[in-house]
């Protein structure tokens, strides 16, 4: 390990949360949060959380991560829910979403952690990185939903 690249850097965190919010029944949002950097950061690893309050069956949401501020759901979405991204898609990582299984399941929040054993992605001092978020309510009520993901970085 002496000769991996960062392994001699101190590991801090920084979070990007959309807070809980309401979505309204059979409605879809698209929203977007964002950090800029105060400084480069190595992420070397994501901690992803999704959340859905009671009564979130049949919904479909999740989140990616970008430098680019356009929100990729909007274009992949349009008018209605979407699920997972397009294959191919480029400029887009840590991809989580809570699918049907989960809910079925009757697991209320999705949490996941994703490592980069191989590497890292890099976000350059001054440079903004969005958390895309989508969240598509296919009940008659309205629904709360919740993301989040902390980045580990160097």
């Amino acid at each position: 390990m002496e000769n991996m690249p960062g392994t001699d850097k101190e590991l801090k965190a920084v979070t990007l949360n959309t807070l809980a919010y309401d979505v309204p029944a059979r409605k879809t949002d698209r929203r977007s949060e964002s950090i800029t950097a105060e400084e480069d950061m190595h992420i070397v690893a994501i901690e992803h959380f999704i959340g859905v309050g009671s009564n979130g069956w049949l919904s479909d949401n999740g989140h990616v991560l970008s430098k680019s501020p356009d929100n990729p759901w909007v274009k992949w979405a349009e008018p209605g829910p979407t699920g997972m991204e397009p294959t191919g898609s480029k400029g887009y990582f840590g991809y989580c979403g809570r699918d049907y299984y989960s809910q079925v399941s009757g697991i209320g929040d999705v949490c996941v952690y994703e490592g980069f054993p191989s590497g890292y992605f890099l976000v350059k001092k001054g440079e903004k990185l969005y958390m895309h978020c989508y969240a598509a309510n296919s009940t008659d009520k309205t629904v709360g939903f919740h993301h989040a993901v902390r980045l580990i970085y160097w």
